[in-house]
């Protein structure tokens, strides 16, 4: 039997103990919160965000307190080259993926007249081709692992927002991205997170927001997602929206 074989087979069976999680946007906010929430729950961690700094921090916190291996890198999603140089790195790291959190957002918020082209263009960018870039990425590596690919939107990717609505555009393309992506590629998962008004510094706002304002907290969606993953493989859920019970129910 070949030293190669052994080695093989030794990787499998690695594999079939550990999963790994690739979380884009996690340096703060919800990216972050499902990072520590996956690392509760054992999972090897890939993290990406623009804030090396914070990514450095937040890994070397979730290795001590959880003993799981955490590989982080700069990515910026609105850059093709920045997107397939973080996919190379972290597939040379791990092998492969099981899990893949398209998390990365931003918005611009005013009177679609008031938008300059740059704000669309940029939310475009991240909202919309970052989640496209992202799982085109991965998702040959999903298909291996017969993994699970969740897009973070909004409860606005269905619905109208006054003053938001260049971002409620890129949210409802998106949700129409996760759709396709599922149609054509049955053998992964893909589940679409909607959340309400989150407690972040989303959109410039600080964070700390009181919850009778309506904000969900971070580790509430973390949770959500803890809960979709340690669903049997042969359950699809193909969304799913939270919000706080202190905000407007709209549709």
């Amino acid at each position: 039997m070949s030293k190669n074989y052994k080695k093989h087979q030794a990787y499998i069976a690695g594999r079939d103990k550990m999963k790994v999680a690739v979380i884009t946007g996690a340096s703060r906010g919800i990216g972050e919160a499902i990072a520590k929430a996956l690392a509760e729950d054992g999972y090897s961690l890939a993290l990406g965000a623009r804030s090396v700094d914070r990514l450095e921090k937040i890994a070397k916190e979730l290795s001590e307190k959880h003993g799981v291996e955490v590989f982080y890198d700069y990515l910026d999603v609105s850059k093709p080259e920045s997107v397939e140089e973080f996919a190379r790195k972290t597939l040379a790291h791990f092998g492969d993926v099981d899990v893949v959190v398209a998390n990365a957002g931003l918005g611009y918020f005013g009177r679609l007249e008031e938008l300059t082209e740059e704000q669309f263009h940029e939310m475009i960018e991240v909202n919309l081709l970052g989640v496209w870039r992202t799982i085109k990425a991965f998702l040959n590596s999903l298909k291996r692992t017969g993994g699970v690919a969740i897009v973070v939107t909004s409860d606005v990717s269905a619905r109208l927002l006054p003053y938001g609505g260049g971002y409620v555009a890129t949210k409802w393309a998106a949700r129409a991205l996760v759709r396709t992506f599922q149609i054509e590629n049955p053998d992964v998962r893909f589940f679409e997170l909607r959340p309400g008004a989150v407690d972040t510094y989303f959109g410039g706002s600080k964070a700390g927001k009181p919850k009778e304002q309506g904000y969900l907290k971070p580790e509430e969606v973390a949770e959500a997602v803890k809960y979709l993953l340690r669903l049997p493989k042969d359950v699809r859920v193909e969304e799913l929206m939270l919000r706080s019970i202190y905000q407007k129910p709209e549709y």
